[in-house]
């Protein structure tokens, strides 16, 4: 019970980072990329698409408003069901939120001009950093901005080599290459660098790619440290019995692999449960065997 009481004072402040994430994405998107005549990857970007073949093609006018973000609203409602149906409720509720977010504040965020208006590069490789931090702080608070992110999250815990950020590139690429044949090369090319920096932030931030190993050498049984982390993390432990050698005094040491994401959590797991507790944490490990992404 006091463990879910903690996780629950923690969730309004992840939801607004997530909020504040969706803001960020937004801020890339209308005052850099858009205004540059850039597309997105991923679903912002066949959403640009589909808003030029109607205001280009079919004649439609909607005046100097971007109607892109309505269109990521109504183009994420199936994969909101996928989230419904395989996510946890806080995750979907997150994302839900997130998209909802991100529509509000992409249809806010319209500049005309970039605000780098004589750098496209400049742009692209702003407008990426910026996009790929926003996507990156939703994912590391536990929700979703929709789109690639559920389908990538969705297909990385089924198979443990595929990377969110990578994945998004791939299918960027396959949208670049229809803005190849649809417009001018330049602004394929620039596209291709804005996904290019944004996929790279995206994973750098996104902690929950990165696994950690931990070390944890306690004075205690381990026992409540034990269930805490079995029960909280859904991780499995590995102990063993030590002996410190400055005053031969017995030592339990826990042996756990999590993500860097759920590193906060085992430390608040330890501060409750042992303060005086030793831990050594690796970054970057490989991992082969049964290992399951939490996402």
């Amino acid at each position: 019970m006091k463990e879910e009481k903690s996780l629950l004072a923690e969730e309004p402040i992840r939801l607004l980072a997530c909020v504040a994430g969706s803001l960020i994405y937004a801020c890339g998107i209308g005052l850099f990329t858009s205004p540059s005549g850039m597309y997105s990857g991923g679903f912002m970007g066949i959403s640009q698409i589909l808003r030029t073949l109607l205001t280009d093609y079919a004649g439609l006018s909607f005046g100097t408003f971007d109607i892109a973000g309505i269109l990521y609203f109504f183009l994420n409602l199936p994969v909101l069901w996928l989230a419904y149906r395989n996510m946890s409720r806080a995750f979907f509720i997150k994302t839900l939120i997130c998209v909802a977010a991100s529509t509000f504040f992409l249809s806010l965020v319209q500049v005309p001009v970039s605000l780098l208006e004589d750098d496209v590069l400049g742009s692209a490789i702003i407008g990426g950093i910026l996009t790929g931090l926003g996507i990156g702080l939703i994912l590391y608070f536990g929700g979703s901005s929709g789109g690639m992110d559920i389908v990538s999250l969705y297909l990385a815990r089924k198979n443990q080599g595929i990377s969110v950020g990578r994945l998004g590139m791939v299918v960027n690429f396959v949208i670049y290459g229809i803005c190849l044949l649809m417009f001018d090369v330049s602004v394929a090319i620039y596209s291709i660098i804005y996904a290019t920096f944004s996929g790279v932030v995206v994973d750098r931030v996104h902690a929950q790619n990165i696994n950690m190993q931990a070390m944890i050498i306690t004075a205690t049984d381990g026992i409540a440290i034990e269930r805490a982390v079995m029960n909280r993390l859904k991780r499995g432990v590995t102990h063993w019995d030590g002996v410190g050698a400055y005053k031969e005094t017995h030592k339990t040491i826990l042996y756990v692999i999590l993500s860097k994401y759920e590193t906060g959590i085992l430390k608040q797991i330890l501060k409750e449960y042992d303060p005086q507790a030793f831990v050594v944490f690796q970054q970057g490990v490989n991992v082969h065997g049964f290992y399951q992404k939490h996402l």
